[in-house]
């Protein structure tokens, strides 16, 4: 599709750091990165700091293997190196969430080799159900705005909280209505494009996004009616979807992707924060009912029997699982999962990724045979 915000999209995630430095240039404001997910942005934004979502790289992922154990996913290797190449040295600070054993160790080695003058840890609760969940995270939430408050100088708000909690509602919104076109009329827009879309959303200015993001909008629906319906209806599961190349072996096969459950994609946007109340207890609201990942399910929304609803109810023909090389939570969830689907007769390959490391030959020849088979089933 050609579209002046779909360049403008490509062209942000193609620079990273274009937008972030050029707001900071502006405002003379402090930007601090994340690594995702699950950090509440909309606190850091309600403190007058730009939220910059961390993503990754394919560029000198070598950097970090002075610091990092090669066995460990290339979502944190890629990130940290990114800092070590000098591609960060615009942000003010940085939180961690703990999403897992990486996770929790990579704070420390990041202050030593890229100290920054603000840094810190992000704790969301794993067990969710146990009777001390609400009141460990609520203690985390408080805490967190409480160093970020000294840090600044400045007290957070509850009508500042409840502003920018208003603005990424709107984000989310907007970004499930794209979503939601694109699984009707995979034509109007390609996958590629598609998490393209999610990739810049954590790295412009939010209200500026929201300018974009109804201008897409409203350019596919003026086309909807003239679009073609989906073939082969691909539901991917994992952690990212990387490399994006991943999009367009399936499109060259006459597949599309219908569903997610990635982090650069449904999970980003799938839950807004309620808007009215004490922000913190919203926040934490939102975080009780996230998407079930490998680093959270809970026994009343088993992750399994969640993806099983998901690919019955967006009519997906097959699965695929995408799992991060060393990614020790997927791995585990994997043995779930394929029985779950395959006890209900969906189609599943998985297959293991990396950043910058992939090897696309394989991958591709992999993917065009999988979506080939849905294909021939569907005869």
């Amino acid at each position: 599709m050609e579209s002046k915000v779909l360049q403008y999209f490509n062209s942000v995630v193609a620079n990273p750091s274009q937008e972030a430095m050029q707001w900071k240039k502006e405002t003379g404001g402090k930007v601090f990165g994340f690594l995702l997910p699950d950090v509440p942005e909309e606190m850091i934004h309600a403190a007058g700091i730009f939220p910059f979502g961390i993503y990754g790289g394919d560029k000198n992922i070598g950097l970090s293997d002075a610091h990092l154990q090669f066995w460990i996913c290339t979502y944190c290797r890629s990130s940290f190196a990114l800092a070590l190449g000098g591609e960060l040295d615009f942000m003010d600070g940085l939180l961690i969430p703990h999403k897992c054993d990486t996770s929790r160790m990579m704070m420390g080695i990041w202050e030593q080799a890229k100290k920054l003058p603000f840094m810190d840890n992000f704790r969301p609760p794993r067990q969710v159900e146990r009777p001390s969940a609400k009141k460990f995270f609520m203690g985390e939430l408080k805490r967190l705005k409480a160093k970020i408050e000294e840090y600044t100088g400045k007290e957070i708000t509850n009508d500042a909280m409840k502003s920018s909690i208003k603005l990424f509602n709107s984000n989310r919104a907007l970004m499930r209505k794209i979503f939601d076109m694109h699984r009707e009329a995979p034509s109007l827009l390609s996958s590629r494009e598609l998490y393209t879309i999610v990739k810049a959303a954590m790295i412009i200015p939010r209200e500026k996004l929201n300018t974009q993001l109804t201008q897409l909008v409203e350019e596919l629906a003026s086309q909807l009616p003239k679009a073609d319906k989906p073939k082969i209806r691909v539901f991917i599961s994992g952690t990212f979807l990387e490399p994006l190349e991943i999009a367009d072996y399936i499109e060259e096969s006459g597949g599309s992707i219908i569903g997610d459950d990635l982090k650069n994609g449904s999970r980003y946007f799938y839950v807004d924060v309620p808007e009215e109340g004490d922000p913190l207890e919203n926040f934490l609201t939102r975080q009780l009912n996230a998407m079930p990942s490998a680093s959270f399910d809970i026994n009343n929304n088993l992750r399994s029997d969640f993806l099983l609803n998901e690919v019955k109810t967006k009519k997906a023909d097959g699965i695929l699982l995408l799992h991060l090389k060393y990614c020790e939570p997927e791995n585990y969830d994997f043995h779930d999962m394929n029985k779950t689907m395959e006890e209900a007769g969906i189609p599943v390959l998985k297959f293991e990724t990396e950043f910058g490391e992939t090897s696309l030959g394989q991958l591709r020849t992999r993917v065009q045979a999988f979506v080939e088979m849905l294909s021939g089933g569907l005869k």
